[in-house]
């Protein structure tokens, strides 16, 4: 078994899609096409191979201390989580897995090889001069990755917690499916909300990401921004729209709602071996006003267009658990490994797992959680 290393995502075949389980859409191709076009450094794809095998997979994004994609950065997240003005020794680093906060992957067919891959890294973040290596975003149910990421001496820290929805076919019942999952109140609270998109007349529209539609929608997100104050540099929030334009391909589209012939409201998302990833979301709310339409685009029309497609599930990512919950999405812990290469900071962070390890995963389909937009936008990755 050979480790096989490369700094460009162009020439990674099918075997490297599909060596991938679920829930990976940020280690696929296409996401890690236009990761590596945004990177300031060109990242790591570690491959580990029996002759023509591919048993192990693993991208790993080298990080400045001022790149802008602080929710992949230990230092910022550590230091938001854990408030340690130390988190800053941990930066430059190496980050393991696709740049996205959410559903860090590696491929493992082999613990052999998942193991040199780990190795392999480690030593290119030594080499160059990184002052950390670590993977952020490990769901809990990982087992292979999480055994494999502990035997090679990372620290494990309770994190975050990421949301899924279960997509029920249109052989099951659909959207009526959906709804019959909840109780009465929630049910109700559908019904309301459903009747108040009708009445204010909304149209959904299912769009490419072309360049007009990014002029059109931009706004809308940096609205969102702007409301619950998440910092953002529009040029360059437009700019990561424009890559994923064109690195992504047809794995991604936007959703649209419109209100009297105006843009209200957006949703882009991905689709990848029949699961969709939720990423980004905007309103102008002049013209949304109290019409729903959060709840409208990101589950209830995206859910219908979902089960027309077949999809199995819907990702919303990490922020906002109660509303998540509150419309049928379950909770999946994740943690964080980390390994600081200097000895103090790397006491530090295993006294960070002794002071708070055990994390809550959150309950199930229609837990408590009053209704309502979803109140931590994630900077683009």
């Amino acid at each position: 078994m050979k480790v096989r290393i490369q700094r460009t995502p162009h020439g990674l075949d099918a075997a490297w899609d599909t060596a991938f389980g679920t829930r990976s859409f940020f280690s696929a191709t296409p996401w890690l096409k236009h990761a590596y076009a945004t990177a300031a450094t060109a990242p790591y794809y570690f491959m580990g191979h029996e002759d023509d095998d591919l048993l192990a997979a693993l991208p790993a994004h080298p990080l400045e201390a001022d790149v802008p994609y602080v929710f992949c950065r230990p230092d910022f997240v550590l230091g938001r989580r854990y408030d340690v003005p130390w988190a800053e020794e941990l930066m430059p680093a190496l980050a393991l897995g696709g740049r996205n906060p959410s559903h860090g992957k590696a491929a493992a067919r082999d613990a052999g090889a998942l193991r040199a891959v780990l190795e392999s890294a480690e030593e290119r973040a030594r080499e160059d001069g990184m002052r950390s290596v670590c993977f952020l975003y490990v769901d809990q149910d990982d087992e292979a990755l999480r055994a494999a990421l502990s035997g090679a001496g990372y620290t494990d820290l309770p994190f975050e917690t990421a949301y899924s929805l279960a997509v029920p076919s249109a052989a099951e019942g659909g959207f009526d499916a959906y709804r019959a999952r909840f109780g009465r109140e929630t049910r109700r609270r559908i019904r309301r909300d459903l009747r108040a998109l009708d009445t204010a007349g909304v149209t959904y529209r299912l769009e490419g990401l072309t360049g007009d539609l990014i002029d059109r929608i931009a706004p809308l997100e940096l609205n969102l921004y702007a409301k619950y104050g998440t910092p953002a540099d529009a040029d360059a929030f437009r700019r990561v729209l424009h890559s994923i334009a064109t690195h992504t391909g047809d794995t991604v589209r936007v959703l649209t709602a419109e209100l009297d012939g105006k843009l209200a409201g957006f949703v882009l998302f991905f689709t990848h071996r029949g699961e969709m990833y939720a990423r980004q979301t905007g309103y102008d709310y002049t013209v949304k006003g109290e019409v729903p339409l959060y709840f409208g685009l990101l589950y209830y029309e995206l859910l219908q267009l979902a089960v027309a497609e077949g999809v199995t599930a819907i990702h919303y990512g990490t922020g906002s658990g109660n509303v998540k919950l509150s419309r049928g999405c379950v909770g999946r812990a994740q943690l964080a490994y980390v390994k600081a290469f200097d000895p103090v900071t790397e006491g530090r962070v295993a006294e960070l797992r002794l002071a708070d390890h055990g994390a809550d995963i959150p309950g199930e389909p229609g837990g408590a959680g009053e209704p309502g937009e979803a109140r931590e936008a994630d900077l683009p990755a």
